[in-house]
């Protein structure tokens, strides 16, 4: 049996391999720390090597960057810096995004079931189901009056 599971165990490790290689993140230090000593090979057009060269020797957004979160502080300079910023800010959301996009994939299957695969309109379904705000059902309740007998 402990064969078995070694050959398994190494043809995962080898397909995990192949399917995700590692990457390498130094070219993405930029975007964790702009006030570092970056080198020249990380991939940046010049416009975005001069909008990184400002930033880093701005004090204040230093101040700033200790004290904001990582997507905070690239969306709070946006406006002054659009091409780094954007670059940045696409790399810090790719996952967030991806992401929601599988949860409303998994809810639309959720709601189209075999039962009620004629339903049409899913849009208020969805938006039910994806929201954060969870609705205060003693509230709804009390707006509805209860149906009396003739």
């Amino acid at each position: 049996m402990i064969p078995i599971v070694v050959s398994h165990l190494t043809a995962l490790d080898e397909n995990i391999d192949h399917h995700f290689p590692s990457l390498s993140t130094e070219k993405y230090d930029w975007i964790r720390n702009p006030f570092m000593n970056i080198p020249s090979n990380i991939g940046l057009q010049l416009c975005e090597e001069e909008e990184l060269a400002t930033i880093s020797s701005d004090r204040d957004l230093k101040t700033k960057h200790s004290t904001v979160p990582i997507d905070s502080f690239w969306i709070s300079v946006q406006e002054e810096y659009p091409t780094l910023s954007k670059k940045a800010l696409s790399l810090l959301l790719q996952f967030s995004t991806s992401y929601l996009c599988e949860l409303g994939f998994s809810t639309l299957n959720n709601i189209k079931t075999k039962k009620r695969e004629r339903l049409r309109s899913t849009e208020e379904e969805m938006r039910v189901c994806l929201s954060h705000i969870r609705p205060n059902i003693e509230e709804v309740a009390k707006k509805h009056q209860a149906q009396v007998s003739h």
